[in-house]
């Protein structure tokens, strides 16, 4: 009796100890499973840090569009506006780094922390992934104002006490381009900023401010339209999407070089082979033909093929280039 019960204790105690060793088996190989799913697994939240309607906005919806087709996952375009951009990057550096909230911002993203204190260190707090497009900065005018050309309007402005320019806000490369024109002409341009592309422009076609410095693509239809009238491009060189527009550099405004460019940027920690993925997958469809045919008809374009490195050091290098520009203008974000 003894025997049987001793039996049926340790047969009882061997099956505790397989279950107990099943147990410890399966759930780590589950969680490693569940770990390994393939990225994306879920729909991916890409966070717009401007408001609809502009350049950043047009062009993050066109990306999201491909990738969700390409990855079979939605890639759902979430628009944070405020402060030039910096609502929405500031949102996204403090984000959980698993490829589920990306960024898209501006050239402001390297601009804002020349100028002031912010919330992210544009190489640190989140990583760069993929440059998508680039624009010329464009200055237009509403038609009232009596000059058809880069010389008229400089001798017009030269005359003006006060000319008011409207941007999508401060900190961004449109409003140091105003600021960088004031300190090279000596002529009394002010800035105005906005909550973005968008609603400048409005008040710059309503007649409510006389001019506005744009990126090409957030003012091309209204270019076209003729309720603006395009003066000068301010990069360094005539760009092939407007083939007539002078540079300010051919009026002797030499070293002038500003133009409007966006990235697509990842939380600091982001694991590396998600980065590589979208790296890949996003220059892919930003470089395809088609889209850099649809780029064109909305006035801007593709920036080329860069690896996670090429794109890093181009990050870099801009932020080196708005530190030299923010001191040379000696402007602040409050301006």
């Amino acid at each position: 009796m003894a025997y049987t019960q001793w039996r049926r204790g340790s047969a009882r105690a061997l099956g505790l100890s397989v279950v107990a060793g099943w147990l410890a088996w399966a759930v780590p190989a589950g969680a490693a499973r569940a770990q390994a799913a393939p990225y994306p697994s879920k729909p991916v939240t890409v966070v717009v840090a401007f408001p609809p309607g502009g350049m950043t906005d047009i062009v993050s919806r066109a990306l999201a569009k491909e990738l969700s087709l390409q990855l079979k996952q939605p890639f759902i375009i979430e628009n944070r506006p405020g402060v030039a951009g910096q609502v929405g990057t500031e949102y996204v550096a403090k984000q959980h780094a698993d490829g589920y909230t990306l960024l898209v911002g501006a050239t402001g993203y390297v601009i804002a922390p020349a100028m002031k204190k912010v919330g992210y260190d544009p190489l640190k707090s989140l990583e760069p992934v993929a440059v998508l497009a680039k624009a010329p900065n464009l200055i237009v005018v509403n038609p009232s104002v009596p000059a058809k050309n880069l010389p008229e309007f400089l001798s017009w402005a030269k005359s003006q006490p006060s000319i008011p320019f409207g941007t999508a806000g401060a900190a961004g490369s449109t409003h140091l381009g105003g600021e960088w024109l004031r300190k090279l002409t000596g002529y009394h341009f002010t800035h105005v900023p906005y909550k973005g592309a968008a609603p400048a422009t409005n008040d710059a076609v309503a007649g409510q401010i006389p001019m506005a410095v744009q990126d090409s693509m957030s003012v091309s239809a209204f270019i076209s339209s003729g309720r603006l009238r395009p003066i000068a491009n301010m990069a360094a060189e005539r760009s092939k999407l407007f083939p007539e527009l002078p540079t300010l550099q051919e009026s002797g405004l030499k070293g002038f070089d500003v133009y409007t460019w966006l990235g697509l940027y990842a939380p600091a920690g982001t694991p590396a082979p998600v980065l590589a993925l979208l790296n890949r997958e996003i220059n892919r469809v930003m470089n395809a033909p088609e889209m850099a045919e649809r780029l064109r008809l909305q006035y801007s374009e593709p920036l080329g093929v860069m690896d996670l490195a090429q794109t890093r050091g181009f990050v870099a290098a801009e932020v080196d280039k708005w530190k030299h520009v923010v001191a040379e203008t000696g402007v602040s974000a409050e301006e």
